[in-house]
């Protein structure tokens, strides 16, 4: 009886480890980049520069139409991020992080909020999907909050020792 239990489950665990075995995966990448700053005086371009916006990493999330889920975060850095999934059809959504984790959300020149970029993509064996061929934009936050010093002058937004122009701003009526 012992022995006929042993078998029973060492076969189980074997089917077990045969059917995770045969799930075949491919992969998907992302790069990003945020649109061109021109600081008074200079032509610096923040090619990723996700710190002078006050982003330390990207969360990215996903859903396969097998029931599949993806929910992995990167740093926030030059180049680009790679992951592995299953096969199948795939959409993702991406979102900025700020340094202690909380998610961002960008708004646009009125104020309003520019919904977290979605893309949707098939997943084939054996190769890398970009998720964005051309490289994501990311849309950076205003300049009095994100969390920077953009003007050098030592203060940060929402600091201690407010930035003045940021003062400004976090004082204006609302309309």
């Amino acid at each position: 009886m012992w022995m006929w239990r042993s078998w029973s489950r060492m076969l189980c665990l074997a089917g077990g480890l045969w059917a995770v075995g045969c799930t075949d995966y491919g992969s998907y990448s992302l790069s990003w980049t945020f649109p061109p700053v021109e600081p008074a005086g200079t032509d610096e371009l923040a090619a990723t520069g996700c710190g002078k916006h006050g982003v330390d990493s990207l969360r990215v999330t996903g859903m396969s139409t097998e029931g599949d889920g993806e929910d992995v975060t990167t740093l926030c850095a030059a180049g680009s991020f790679a992951h592995s999934v299953p096969v199948g059809s795939w959409t993702f959504t991406v979102q900025q992080l700020d340094v202690r984790g909380r998610p961002i959300t960008p708004t646009d020149a009125q104020g309003y909020p520019v919904p977290d970029p979605t893309a949707a993509a098939t997943i084939a064996t054996d190769r890398d999907t970009p998720l964005y061929p051309d490289g994501l934009v990311l849309t950076p936050r205003p300049a009095c909050d994100d969390g920077v010093d953009n003007d050098g002058d030592g203060r940060v937004d929402h600091d201690d020792l407010v930035d003045p122009e940021c003062a400004v701003v976090a004082n204006a009526p609302a309309e």
